[in-house]
C-alpha cells in the first residue's frame, strides 16, 4: 500500500479516537480515564502528524498543531487535580497529620470544586473546535495528502522518519539525569519515540517490536510516577503559600513532605532500572531491527 494511503488512514483513525475522547472528556461529571486517555489520544494525533508531516500542507498541520496542543494543556490541568484527588482519598486520613480532619475535609472539598471547573476549559475548546468545522478540516487535511514519497516503500520511508527521533531519544537518555527537567523531557522523548514504534509497527518484527515496546512503556510509566509526585509537592508547596489556605497550611506542608519522599523513591527506582546497560541493549535493538545503519 502507498505511502500516503496509509498515512491517510492512520490520521483519520486517530484524530476520530481524539474527537471521540474529547466529547467523553465534556460530560457533566467525567471520570478521570476520560481526562487520561483524551491526553494519550491528543500525544498519539500529534505523533501522526510529525511522522507524515512531509506528505501534509504545512498551514494545515500547524492548525491542527496548535489545537491539539490546546487541548493536552487543557486536559494536563485536570489530570493534576485527578491524581491528587485519588491520592487523598487512597490514603487513611489518620496517614496524613496536619490541623485535622476538618482542615482534610476542606482541602478535599476546595479540590473536587476545582475539578469541575478544570473541565470548563476543555468544553470551551470542544465548542470551539465544533464552531470551526473540526470535521471538516479533517477531511480537507486528507484530501490533501500529497503523493510524494508514493513509490518509496512503507518499511523504507518508516526508518527514515523514525531514525532522527530514536536519535534525540537516546542523545536525552545518554545525559546525566540531574534534575526534574531532565527527567521529565526525557519522559517526553519516550512517549514520543512509543506512539511512533505503534505508527510504524509493521516495520518491525513482532517479537522485537513487543520488547522495545515494552521498555518504553516501563520507562514512561515510572518517570509518570516520578512526576505525578513531584508535580503534586510542587502544587501543595504553592498553595501552602496563598493567602486564603492558612487554615489547611499544616495539612498542605504534610503534603507536600510526604509527595517528596515518594517522588524521590520513584526516582530511585528508575536509575536503578534504567542502567547504561539497559540503554545500549535498547539503542541495539532498535538499530538492528531497522538496519539503520545501512538506512
Amino acid at each position: 500500500m502507498p505511502v500516503p494511503r496509509i498515512a491517510g488512514r492512520i490520521l483519520r483513525s486517530r484524530l476520530a479516537v481524539l474527537w471521540s475522547d474529547l466529547q467523553a472528556a465534556c460530560v457533566d461529571r467525567p471520570d478521570a480515564d476520560a481526562v487520561h486517555r483524551l491526553r494519550v489520544a491528543t500525544r498519539r494525533g500529534l505523533a501522526a502528524l510529525d511522522a507524515f508531516d512531509e506528505l501534509l500542507p504545512e498551514r494545515r498541520r500547524a492548525w491542527f498543531r496548535r489545537r491539539l496542543r490546546r487541548i493536552r494543556h487543557a486536559a494536563g490541568e485536570a489530570r493534576d487535580l485527578d491524581v491528587l484527588l485519588d491520592t487523598l482519598g487512597t490514603e487513611s486520613a489518620s496517614a496524613v497529620t496536619g490541623p485535622g480532619p476538618r482542615a482534610r475535609a476542606r482541602l478535599v472539598a476546595m479540590l473536587s470544586r476545582q475539578r469541575l471547573q478544570s473541565r470548563r476549559p476543555i468544553r470551551e475548546l470542544r465548542d470551539r473546535l465544533a464552531a470551526a468545522d473540526w470535521h471538516g478540516r479533517v477531511e480537507r487535511l486528507l484530501d490533501r495528502v500529497a503523493l510524494r514519497h508514493r513509490d518509496e516503500s512503507f518499511a523504507r520511508y518508516a526508518v527514515r522518519r523514525f531514525k532522527p527521533l530514536m536519535r534525540r531519544f537516546f542523545a536525552r537518555a545518554d545525559r546525566r539525569l540531574k534534575d526534574d527537567g531532565e527527567l521529565h523531557r526525557l519522559r517526553i522523548e519516550g512517549k514520543k519515540l512509543r506512539y511512533t514504534l505503534e505508527i510504524f509497527a509493521p516495520v518491525f518484527a513482532p517479537r522485537v517490536r513487543d520488547r522495545c515496546a515494552e521498555s518504553l512503556q516501563r520507562l514512561q510509566a515510572t518517570l509518570g510516577t516520578f512526576t505525578d509526585h513531584a508535580a503534586a509537592a510542587d502544587r501543595f508547596r504553592r498553595w501552602s503559600k496563598a493567602d486564603g489556605l492558612a487554615s489547611v497550611r499544616g495539612t498542605l506542608a504534610n503534603l507536600r513532605r510526604r509527595e517528596v519522599t515518594k517522588a524521590e523513591r520513584a526516582r530511585k527506582s528508575f536509575t536503578k532500572w534504567w542502567k547504561p546497560r539497559r540503554r545500549r541493549a535498547l539503542r541495539r535493538t532498535f538499530t538492528r531491527s531497522l538496519k539503520l545503519d545501512s538506512a
